[in-house]
């Protein structure tokens, strides 16, 4: 999947779009979701969970802040849906124990609401979503360059 931005008309088209990008996920990745509320972001992760084998329903983290799924997908076992939007301080990230899980190769992390706190981690993957009309939205997929894993050896 190239860098570019995509347009869908439906729920349906932006799950199926979120489907191919998450068959290109290998584990351990980071991906920060960025747009404003109803612009798709756990739409996407909806698909997303779906495509790695998770056929349950996938809920907004908005109240939990975190919420964990089980998908089998190659070496992937685990979804974490983080939405940061409620925090205020950096210092709640600490509470939500994210460091034992990210980054992990058997993990895949959707953090939506990034920019609300400064984070320690860095991104493989900004999602950028816009709501173009009720319906539409403007999705653009930034790869960044690959990053060696803490969890690989040197």
């Amino acid at each position: 999947m190239t860098n570019r931005t995509h347009r869908t008309y439906s729920d349906e088209e932006t799950k199926t779009l979120a489907a191919e990008f998450a068959r290109t996920l290998l584990g351990g990745e980071v991906i920060f979701l960025q747009g404003e509320l109803g612009s798709g972001k756990t739409t996407f992760v909806r698909g997303a969970a779906q495509a790695l084998g998770f056929h349950e329903p996938v809920r907004s983290p908005t109240f939990t802040i975190v919420q964990r799924y089980p998908v089998v997908h190659g070496a992937i076992r685990q979804l974490l849906h983080v939405d940061l939007y409620r925090l205020k301080d950096p210092s709640e990230l600490t509470a939500l124990a994210l460091e034992e899980d990210l980054g992990q190769p058997d993990t895949v992390t959707f953090i939506e609401w990034p920019d609300v706190v400064t984070l320690p981690w860095k991104a493989d993957a900004t999602i950028q979503l816009k709501a173009i009309s009720q319906t539409g939205r403007a999705i653009s997929i930034l790869l960044l360059p690959p990053r060696v894993k803490s969890h690989q050896p040197s």
